[in-house]
């Protein structure tokens, strides 16, 4: 039998199953934790840092997609806390990203442009040079990768590990360097790249035709 337990979410109770992850809890009670990294059908990474919510007794903010809810649970995704953190992420997340929304074939669509609307800081204190790529690197005949637009959510990357079974898409590099990439000798010639297109949360990975 399925253990429930008491949880209570910007002091909203509610009886979840134990040891479910906390982001899918509080979206069922219509509560949008913002999130890059985390998608349902993939094993959760809290790199991108945006779910962080405060959660009573703990030391340190908390991500929403790694943190399974236990019972007398109390959580809040508005705490001021945590909503300077989901703001610094976005400030820091913009620092390189371009932008270019009105020539992107995600604007409208795209959970970064959304996100910044809602949570965001509203300005930027970043008015050094963004970081530069060659644009619209053709990665295969049906993919082009911008990687100037990636936020390294890695969603690619693990879709490409844990679902499609291929590797042909790769984090490389470290520090301000790492980006998203294909092998030299190997195109992204997997069967699933349309469904990759479709994971990515920014307009880093978009279809060519």
């Amino acid at each position: 039998m399925t253990e429930l337990v008491t949880v209570s979410i910007n002091d909203q109770e509610l009886q979840a199953e134990k040891g479910r992850l906390l982001i899918d809890v509080a979206e069922e009670m219509g509560i949008f934790v913002p999130r890059f990294c985390y998608h349902p059908g993939m094993k959760s990474v809290a790199v991108c840092r945006m779910c962080l919510v405060k959660v009573e007794g703990a030391p340190k903010l908390m991500p929403a997609c790694a943190t399974p809810v236990d019972e007398g649970m109390k959580v809040s995704t508005v705490d001021p806390e945590a909503v300077d953190a989901q703001q610094g992420m976005l400030e820091f997340l913009l620092i390189n990203h371009p932008l270019d929304c009105p020539i992107c074939d995600r604007a409208g669509e795209c959970p970064l442009q959304d996100q910044t609307y809602k949570h965001g800081p509203g300005s930027t204190r970043y008015v050094e040079e963004k970081r530069h790529f060659e644009k619209a690197l053709e990665i295969s005949d049906l993919v082009v990768l911008d990687r100037e637009r990636c936020v390294l959510c890695w969603r690619c990357v693990r879709f490409a590990d844990e679902v499609a079974g291929d590797r042909f898409i790769q984090l490389v590099d470290r520090g301000p360097g790492t980006q998203i990439l294909t092998f030299s000798d190997e195109p992204f010639d997997s069967y699933f790249s349309g469904n990759t297109i479709q994971i990515c949360p920014v307009g880093a990975l978009t279809s060519k035709p």
